[in-house]
């Protein structure tokens, strides 16, 4: 290697570098203090959950009747799966196959904390609470986004424009 090289990786190292603290300074800027998670399963829209307050909003699809908000206040939700066929044996507070979400007001993180897939990629991920750390899960067919620059009054729920 060539000086010439050295000095061309270590100028597109410092670019990068500050690329990327210069999208997470305008990210934090554009921040409201609330923040919301967006599920979607098979390109829908499914549901809707403030961080802080376990708050959400059930979109009318098809898959309205597999979602299980019944311990939302604990910050527990249970949403479908693609490859999820047999319930979680060690959580007693469901007994159908889901994905099962945490959502941590405190810290205003969402994660998944059990779902069925070839190597459990999904719960590998961690929590998020931010909108660079979107929970992907491919075998699942499950997205979480986290929106942390809106407010409930101007929070527009669509995939698209928000």
């Amino acid at each position: 290697m060539k000086k010439h090289d050295l000095i061309f990786i270590g100028t597109l190292f410092l670019v990068g570098l500050g690329a990327l603290l210069g999208i997470r300074w305008y990210t934090r800027s554009q921040a409201t203090g609330e923040s919301f998670a967006k599920v979607f399963y098979k390109d829908q829209m499914i549901l809707l959950i403030d961080l802080h307050t376990c708050e959400y909003v059930l979109y009318d699809t098809p898959y309205k009747d597999q979602i299980i908000v019944a311990y939302a206040d604990q910050g527990w939700f249970y949403v479908p799966g693609t490859t999820t066929t047999n319930p979680d044996p060690e959580d007693d507070r469901i007994d159908l196959p889901r994905v099962t979400l945490k959502v941590n007001p405190s810290a205003g993180s969402i994660e998944v904390v059990y779902q069925e897939s070839p190597r459990d990629i999904c719960e590998l991920q961690g929590p998020s609470d931010s909108s660079l750390k979107p929970l992907v899960c491919l075998p699942n067919e499950l997205v979480i986004t986290v929106v942390t620059d809106k407010t409930k009054d101007t929070f527009i729920p669509d995939g698209v424009i928000s």
